[in-house]
């Protein structure tokens, strides 16, 4: 016998009630009321709106190992985990963007100075939140300690950076400043400059000088913290500022070692002219 023509009419998917439930639970609890396979899997509800997304929910903590490294990973990484097209990696990895294009969206118009550590440490947080890369930034600023803009200087690999001295240079008098502070992160590391950190730290103080450019600080964020190198890096190398000599500065991630004889990490030929 055939089956009733209604009763086909009736049929959904067996996750459809589940679905439902979960998106009301969110409406009235909140996200946070969600584990966190929980949280991916009602994600995954607006890329695949017709499939029960919670073993892929589980494949994703499985691969990555929390929530975080989820939303930190690359498309092509996510896309390498069963069940996840191209569109489910695309939206998961587009909502770091998200948040950090909100966070740079927030400070515009700034008004307030940037005269402490805390205040400057804040205004450049946004521009790592996504970066898997080192990046090197210069703020450039009135007398008044007021933002005119950030130049990004560089961007290199997860552990080093190189910065062009004559590019520094280049957009430090465009702006039009008169002091300056640095900004780098150490995307997989914490935020205690090595030893070429300190280095570069005094060849661009020395640079900016000539210019007339007061270098306030510099900054390191990493991934769980920030700080002022100024600080470190005057108590660490003292007066002995090296000669601005070459064309290529290296900040580079690994944390400074107090041993004697340590040595520096490998620094790049300068460019031919």
């Amino acid at each position: 016998m055939a089956p009733d023509k209604k009763d086909k009419k009736k049929e959904k998917p067996l996750h459809a009630d589940h679905r439902a439930r979960m998106q009301d639970r969110v409406r009235r609890e909140g996200l946070p009321s969600l584990a966190a396979h929980e949280v991916l899997e009602y994600l995954l509800y607006f890329a695949i709106p017709r499939q029960d997304t919670n073993p892929i929910a589980h494949r994703l903590l499985q691969r990555f190992g929390s929530y975080c490294n989820v939303l930190d990973a690359s498309e092509e990484e996510l896309c390498k985990v069963e069940g996840v097209g191209p569109a489910s990696a695309r939206l998961i990895a587009s909502l770091r963007k998200f948040e950090q294009y909100y966070q740079l969206q927030k400070r515009k118009g700034r008004t307030r100075p940037l005269r402490t550590e805390a205040d400057r440490i804040e205004y450049v947080s946004a521009l790592f939140l996504t970066e898997q890369e080192e990046r090197c930034y210069l703020v450039a600023m009135n007398d008044q300690c007021l933002p005119l803009r950030e130049v990004l200087v560089s961007q290199g690999a997860p552990n080093h950076v190189g910065i062009n001295s004559r590019k520094l240079a280049r957009e430090a008098v465009a702006s039009g400043c008169t002091c300056a502070y640095l900004a780098h992160n150490h995307p997989s590391g914490i935020a205690v400059p090595s030893r070429s950190d300190l280095l570069a730290t005094a060849q661009v103080e020395q640079l900016l000088g000539t210019l007339g450019v007061h270098l306030l600080d510099h900054i390191i964020v990493a991934p769980d913290s920030a700080a002022s190198m100024m600080r470190q890096y005057r108590s660490a190398g003292g007066d002995r500022r090296p000669a601005v000599g070459s064309t290529e500065l290296l900040l580079a991630s690994e944390p400074i070692l107090l041993l004697d004889g340590e040595e520096d990490p490998p620094r790049p030929e300068p460019p031919q002219p």
